[in-house]
């Protein structure tokens, strides 16, 4: 079985069908579980809001992206930022390196791979948060 921690770079790759979109989606189709953060429904939304209101001034544009980013996220088990998430940041001083949103993602995605019985796939294009999930053990696209 493959589980993957679904990060907003991942997920916005499908969403705008950028340069990484064919190996986004192969893996996307390849996985059996999608997990993430609640805040990547909140990254997300920002993101879709930012590219097709306040860059290509687009309301048609925002609402069919808003409506795949809604069919995406259904597809997603998202876990609550909760004080298990806190704990995590604060045992890891390698959780402490990222940015804070990237902290959250990680310590999530480090829940996730401690309670599976095989390694979690990271699916991130950021490269630091690539680089620290290699660290704590996960598997990378």
């Amino acid at each position: 079985m493959k589980i993957g921690y679904i990060d907003t770079s991942f997920l916005l790759s499908i969403l705008f069908e950028d340069e990484n979109y064919e190996t986004t989606i192969k893996y996307w189709n390849e996985l059996d579980i999608l997990c993430s953060s609640l805040l990547l429904e909140i990254e997300s939304r920002i993101n879709v809001f930012k590219y097709c209101i306040l860059t290509k001034n687009n309301k048609s544009l925002y609402k069919e992206k808003e409506e795949q980013l809604q069919e995406l996220l259904e597809n997603i088990n998202k876990k609550n930022i909760d004080k298990e998430i806190v704990l995590e940041i604060k045992n890891f001083d390698k959780l402490k390196r990222p940015k804070s949103l990237d902290s959250i993602h990680l310590a999530t995605a480090n829940i996730f791979n401690k309670l599976l019985n095989e390694k979690l796939l990271l699916c991130s294009y950021d490269k630091n948060m690539v680089k620290i999930g290699k660290e704590l053990g996960m598997e990378i696209i």
